[in-house]
């Protein structure tokens, strides 16, 4: 039984040894550790620098979308000016700017045609139409035949902005 006591202490004691003896050849053998750690610190700040850049690219792009959209607009904007300084006289005037304006439109049109819907086609006749109205117009009915192309025409401007931006950027 004494045997059987002293067995367990000498395999106890020779386990302490040998545990005490891994921690000190671990801590002199540290530069392995170390180099891990260092390799796994490399790794991380590498995958971080490369988040941040893909962040800051991306954040750059939609800035830059979003200003595109914004300066889309501003052959379109104010290129007929106040409607109301266009008097009968102007006429033909108006109805070149106006026919300028709609091919800058049906430009814009064109290049978001998947999503352009069948209302906005819809509108985009209607102004067709008045158009027409506009160029046939005479003195007596010409401020309501304008006002009526103008009206319309903000409409399918506004709803083409609307769904250029997604609803996003709202400036006009």
């Amino acid at each position: 039984m004494k045997n059987i006591h002293v067995a367990i202490m000498a395999s106890t004691l020779t386990l302490l040894v040998a545990g005490c003896d891994n921690k000190s050849n671990s801590s002199t053998d540290n530069s392995t550790g170390a180099d891990t750690n260092s390799s796994t610190a490399n790794a991380a700040a590498v995958a971080t620098n490369a988040w941040l850049k893909t962040k800051e690219a991306t954040t750059n792009a939609w800035d830059a979308t979003k200003n595109a959209t914004a300066n889309a607009w501003t052959d379109i904007k104010e290129s007929m000016g106040s409607a109301t300084d266009y008097t009968y006289d102007k006429k033909d005037q108006f109805v070149s700017n106006a026919q300028s304006d709609l091919d800058s439109l049906d430009q814009k049109i064109q290049s978001m045609s998947s999503k352009a819907d069948d209302s906005l086609r819809q509108k985009r006749a209607d102004l067709d139409q008045k158009l027409t109205d506009v160029k046939n117009a005479t003195q007596d009915n010409w401020n309501s035949v304008r006002d009526s192309f103008v009206s319309g025409y903000d409409d399918v401007k506004n709803y083409v902005k609307q769904a250029w931006s997604g609803s996003s950027t709202n400036s006009q």
